[in-house]
């Protein structure tokens, strides 16, 4: 099995270890019937019985939670473990042609526990599963990154930003409110928990218009490297960001028309 994305060496040494140790756990274990061929399926275990396990001879089954893709299967995999102990389980399915050989959870207890060494060995296999899914959760979760922050008192007339300066800060209006100016001209309004700043850092340019605070203000200032990598970190925060741009360009277009029909 892989993860749908490229994934670290630990995972696949873990991958080749469960692909060798499969075939000898399941030696002389006679199938619960004929292999089955199937030209595609949205769920693997539909109608089967709750004991049911398949052993993927050729073929990749894709494991899938709420449609997302979790793993991928592939020949010599086991399948079906967690649902034979009624455990939660994601949805098998198979995009193209899959092969696989029946087996009965029951026998196969019976089968391991007949041996010491396959007992050492299934016990082997069961670590290994659960580094694989370990360390595939580690490599889904997004690394915490807590940026460097200070915070600013303004009162009113004072400037927060002044145009023309070169943009090496993001501010949160965490309290308060100011007015954008452009030129000597007011181009917008920013309240209580809007981002500013930010357009001027992506672009590289210097400041488009001052920021000038109306009335008591507190501000969070963080540098413009930190934000780029905390936007990297949390997508919603990039999400905000394109509404309130959205907001601020049909702002400006408000007042560009307006001046013109003034």
């Amino acid at each position: 099995m892989h993860l749908p994305d490229k994934q670290q060496d630990p995972l696949t040494e873990l991958t080749n270890q469960l692909r060798s140790l499969t075939p000898q756990i399941m030696a002389g274990l006679a199938p619960a019937g004929t292999p089955q061929t199937l030209d595609h399926t949205a769920d693997l275990f539909r109608g089967q019985p709750s004991k049911r396990l398949f052993l993927l001879q050729a073929g990749e089954v894709q494991s899938r939670h709420q449609d997302k893709l979790i793993y991928i299967a592939d020949a010599g995999d086991l399948l079906g473990l967690s649902r034979a102990l009624q455990l939660p389980c994601y949805t098998l399915t198979a995009e193209d042609p899959i092969t696989l050989i029946p087996f009965e959870w029951d026998q196969l207890m019976i089968h391991i526990n007949g041996s010491a060494k396959r007992q050492q060995l299934w016990t082997y296999y069961l670590l290994c599963l659960c580094g694989f899914y370990r360390h595939g959760m580690a490599s889904a979760i997004r690394p915490q990154f807590q940026p460097v922050t200070g915070f600013q008192q303004f009162s009113p007339g004072d400037t927060i930003i002044e145009q023309g300066t070169e943009a090496d800060l993001v501010f949160t209006m965490l309290e308060g409110s100011a007015d954008a100016i452009h030129d000597g001209v007011k181009v917008g309004e920013i309240n209580a928990e809007e981002i500013f700043g930010a357009l001027a850092v992506f672009t590289r340019q210097p400041r488009t218009a001052s920021v000038v605070a109306t009335a008591e203000c507190s501000v969070m200032a963080v540098r413009k490297e930190d934000f780029v990598h905390l936007v990297e970190h949390q997508p919603r925060i990039c999400a905000e960001l394109i509404e309130e741009m959205a907001n601020k360009i049909n702002m400006l277009n408000n007042t560009v028309t307006r001046l013109q029909t003034g």
